[in-house]
């Protein structure tokens, strides 16, 4: 059978059972792997499921194996994927960016093989796994021991540490130009104006800190709100300024037409770090040249849609992973603010993010947030 990347061909189903009854008769086995809190899967050389430990059936919240013997690793988790190949699960194109089957395909040529994945455990949670493959040989048959070890709160870790060392080395940055102008002889007219840029700079970088302290403890119930009454047209002009200036006539940030003049009540320091990660993401895909728009438009419930748009198209595989925690493209930095924008926005504004990217219209951010006044 012709597939579009893994080999198709399975067992049938007295095969299936004969290996089963291997394992499940080696009771040594089989109560070692019930005993290790990891979960645990037994393959065979076509990929199939042939044991699951109990870590394993936890997980996937099931109580017998028998609905799921010989189905592969996507059609258990039902892998929108694994219904389009010609043999299901590893034969379909967008399998070959599957970081399950790059470890089971990797054992099977090479006697082991390892890689990190995502897979969402619910509607609001994204596990971090990092999946193992071994080839294990049992009474004289070769299979396939698949493990996998939830790595969320280190690749968590290692995250906010990235953010937090990517801001505040640009917010110091900015600071240490600024004081650098303000020492020169060059602008000494225009000292009051880089003083108070200065400071407000300054504040910045503190609400960075505390914002990151934010991320880290995850906790919003400890979280005390600073609602402000904010301006759509300040709040542009005052994005406009600062990128603009920054980017030193690289990028230029224009107001969408539709956009309206209206006020709402909101966190200041919350709507700003995501509107900013928006901005950066955008000027970024833009490689730092070229034009980023800025909408603002009033809500009829009293509160607000915000969006930032960029000419680049992102691509499939960048637009199902771009809110991931542990998501990075072509660099440590790329893309790391995507995550602290979905968490502050929903977790922390209860708003709603959300984006659109297609060739012939380029990509949108978009950000609804209620009027917190009203609540």
């Amino acid at each position: 059978m012709q597939t579009l990347y893994a080999p198709a061909g399975r067992k049938n189903q007295t095969e299936l059972l004969k290996e089963y009854e291997l394992i499940r008769s080696n009771q040594q086995t089989t109560s070692l792997l019930n005993g290790i809190p990891m979960p645990i899967l037994i393959l065979n050389k076509d990929r199939q499921m042939v044991f699951g430990n109990k870590a394993f059936l936890d997980l996937m919240k099931i109580n017998k194996l028998d609905h799921f013997l010989g189905m592969r690793f996507g059609e258990i988790i039902v892998c929108p994927s694994s219904i389009k190949g010609t043999d299901g699960c590893g034969t379909s194109q967008k399998c070959s960016s599957c970081g399950v089957l790059k470890s089971i395909l990797n054992c099977i040529e090479n006697g082991n093989g390892s890689e990190e994945i995502t897979m969402r455990d619910s509607e609001s949670t994204v596990l971090n796994l990092k999946v193992t493959s071994e080839i294990v040989n049992l009474d004289g048959t070769e299979f396939i021991l698949f493990s996998m070890k939830d790595i969320s709160s280190e690749k968590k870790k290692l995250l906010l540490e990235r953010i937090f060392y990517h801001d505040i080395l640009n917010s110091a940055h900015n600071i240490s130009s600024m004081s650098e102008l303000i020492l020169s002889e060059e602008i000494q007219d225009s000292k009051d104006e880089y003083m108070s840029m200065l400071m407000k700079s300054t504040s910045d970088l503190i609400d960075e800190i505390n914002t990151h302290r934010l991320l880290a403890n995850g906790n919003n119930n400890e979280y005390i709100s600073q609602p402000a009454l904010i301006n759509s047209f300040i709040l542009y002009k005052e994005l406009k300024t600062e990128f603009e200036s920054l980017s030193d006539g690289s990028i230029a940030i224009s107001l969408d037409k539709r956009s309206e003049n209206f006020s709402f009540t909101t966190d200041r320091v919350l709507i700003r770090r995501v509107i900013t990660n928006m901005i950066k993401n955008a000027i970024e895909a833009e490689r730092h040249q070229g034009k980023i728009t800025i909408g603002l438009m009033a809500l009829h419930d009293n509160g607000a849609m915000l969006w930032v748009h960029n000419s680049a198209c992102m691509s499939e595989e960048v637009q199902r992973q771009v809110f991931n925690r542990s998501f990075s493209t072509k660099s440590p930095d790329r893309g790391l603010g995507t995550y602290s924008m979905k968490i502050l926005t929903e977790k922390f504004m209860k708003g709603k993010i959300s984006f659109t990217s297609t060739p012939s219209n380029g990509t949108t951010f978009i950000l609804e947030l209620p009027d917190i006044s009203l609540r």
